[in-house]
């Protein structure tokens, strides 16, 4: 993948028309997403990269849909590095057009968060400004201490669910099916009679 993306910003329009060249490019970038399985929700959307505020990175939309928002809309500014559709390493233009190496950055992301669903959540709704490299405050550090403790297996030998994904993935059925409280807590007491002791199901 080519290190200038300045066909990102320039050329979208040429004469009043769409430009087939910019056209060909968002197809490459469009392939480069989906050949990253970690970045693909639900096998079948990607993160928008649209300048729309309730887009830009932060909502995942079907690919003809998306690259209709960027045809209309354009790339949300600066996003030379493609954090959100799978990039690891390539070098960023930055203000001074000097170009640094990010695939430090990027392996930080990769190693804190791990591309799960839950992480990219947390990610998407930060924004493209999100800086990893920064320390966190008091409240931030004990965020991300719950989303390590969240990372654990809901036992020993799980490996489909982690205490984070359940949690989620158990309110997400309360909600669909509409389950009173109650009901909710005696299915909660039964799944806990059936897994080992020493589980962490919340």
């Amino acid at each position: 993948m080519e290190d200038d993306r300045e066909w990102m910003y320039e050329g979208r329009i040429v004469n009043g028309m769409f430009s087939n060249e910019w056209g060909d490019k968002v197809d490459e970038f469009v392939a480069f997403a989906l050949r990253h399985p970690e970045c693909v929700n639900g096998g079948t959307t990607i993160s928008c990269p649209c300048t729309l505020v309730k887009c830009q990175n932060k909502k995942f939309l079907n690919v003809e849909t998306m690259k209709g928002h960027l045809y209309r809309n354009g790339f949300v500014p600066d996003y030379y590095v493609w954090i959100y559709h799978g990039e690891k390493q390539v070098h960023h233009r930055c203000s001074s057009s000097v170009r640094v190496s990010v695939s430090e950055t990027n392996q930080m992301v990769s190693d804190n968060m791990n591309h799960t669903t839950y992480h990219r959540m947390v990610c998407d709704a930060a924004g493209p400004e999100f800086n990893p490299n920064e320390e966190p405050n008091a409240e931030a550090r004990n965020f991300y201490d719950m989303i390590r403790v969240g990372d654990k297996p809901v036992y020993e030998g799980n490996s489909k669910h982690t205490q984070l994904s359940a949690a989620v993935r158990m309110l997400k059925i309360k909600c669909k099916h509409r389950c009173s409280q109650a009901w909710f807590d005696d299915m909660s007491n039964f799944i806990q009679e059936l897994l080992p002791q020493d589980n962490l199901m919340p």
